[in-house]
């Protein structure tokens, strides 16, 4: 395994470098986010306070709002291509019905605005901010760094002028690409650093041994098994470290975890399709990265372990000090009503630590799962 201290601009040792991060990739992220959350919030409140939900009331209150409600309506009450009020319907969850729109306003001595009802729901792209805003919040607080407050103008400005709103989302589409574990080697960090023993963190990251205690607080570093063996050596090797719920390195794989699932989402990416036609899988690239990657290293799942690696293949080891003693094995996580027991096996628990780990800091259970709790030892396979 390669050491990644010699990366430019990736001091993963350094706690300012990883604040100069979170400043540079995290809080405009947050900052993106909350503007258009602050932009829906204010719309709501304009709803609420016109006393009623017809498009005239809302429009009567803030006249800007009726191009969000029907900009880009044809004549048979669909939406044109790029249509505002399309895009504000996918985005934020208001909306006016466009066929019945059309059709009222065609009757003769009446105002469609006025029995038209505006109409509010939830979205997975609305999912998508509020997921984003959280994690990256969480994440400026946990280094000390406080973001930057939405300013009224900011809000004022995306009324008078609705290209704001598409600038905004492919700010956040950019910004999501360049966080991600595709690019960012610090997010890979978070992910190489999810299930792994100590031997293999410290061979990829060496500068982590001389200060490993502070380290292990600023990044929300836990240890998550330790070997029952005498060997000091043996057992500090292959103690098993994971992340602190809600810690830096969980919140970032977390943040990654939400981008690479909802921009593969096909309603995140109505929205995207305003700003970009050529959509990418992330989460799908990095596991054929890694496949690649382990190809080269001529790295195999062990043939000792009895997993087929097929999804929702599982089996469960009785840990017993260094050995590996007895094994449970199931074809399906719900349903446990086949499976066929050894009552002995002779597996070393070190040699499958060592052999796992190269696809445990690459893949991060992406290509199969690994949990050890207590004297048990569970790895699941994956599609």
């Amino acid at each position: 395994m390669q050491s990644y201290d010699e990366i430019q601009g990736f001091e993963y040792w350094n706690t300012e470098a990883w604040k100069h991060f979170i400043e540079n990739h995290i809080l405009p992220l947050h900052h993106l986010t909350s503007t258009l959350l602050k932009l829906r919030n204010f719309i709501l409140k304009i709803i609420e306070k016109s006393g009623g939900a017809t498009l005239s009331e809302v429009v009567r209150e803030r006249s800007e709002l009726l191009q969000f409600m029907l900009g880009g309506i044809k004549e048979d009450g669909e939406y044109k291509e790029n249509s505002l009020a399309k895009l504000v319907k996918l985005t934020f969850g208001i909306y006016v019905n466009p066929k019945q729109w059309v059709t009222l306003e065609m009757e003769e001595g009446l105002r469609a605005s006025d029995y038209v009802d505006v109409k509010i729901e939830n979205t997975q792209f609305l999912e998508f901010l509020n997921k984003l805003n959280e994690i990256s919040l969480r994440i400026a607080k946990l280094v000390g760094v406080e973001p930057k407050e939405v300013l009224e103008s900011e809000i004022e400005e995306m009324l008078q002028k609705p290209e704001k709103l598409l600038e905004t989302i492919k700010a956040i589409y950019v910004e999501c690409l360049q966080v991600s574990a595709n690019h960012n080697y610090y997010t890979f960090f978070a992910l190489s650093t999810k299930t792994l023993p100590f031997r293999y963190m410290i061979t990829a990251y060496p500068k982590l041994k001389a200060n490993f205690d502070q380290l292990k607080e600023f990044l929300g570093l836990k240890k998550t098994f330790e070997p029952n063996v005498t060997e000091e050596k043996a057992r500090e090797d292959y103690t098993i470290w994971g992340h602190l719920e809600n810690g830096l390195c969980d919140s970032l794989y977390k943040l990654n975890d939400a981008i690479w699932e909802y921009l593969s989402n096909e309603n995140v990416k109505s929205v995207l399709s305003y700003i970009t036609s050529s959509f990418r899988n992330l989460k799908q690239e990095y596991i054929q990265k890694v496949q690649r990657k382990l190809e080269e290293i001529r790295w195999s799942f062990p043939k000792y372990i009895a997993l087929s690696h097929r999804p929702d293949h599982y089996a469960t080891y009785t840990i017993s000090g260094p050995m590996l003693t007895s094994m449970e094995w199931y074809n399906s996580r719900t349903w446990k009503g086949e499976y066929r027991e050894v009552s002995e096996c002779n597996i070393s628990l070190l040699k499958l630590l060592d052999d796992l780990s190269p696809a445990l800091f690459l893949g991060s259970n992406l290509l199969f799962e690994l949990h050890i709790f207590n004297d048990k030892l569970e790895i699941e396979g994956k599609s």
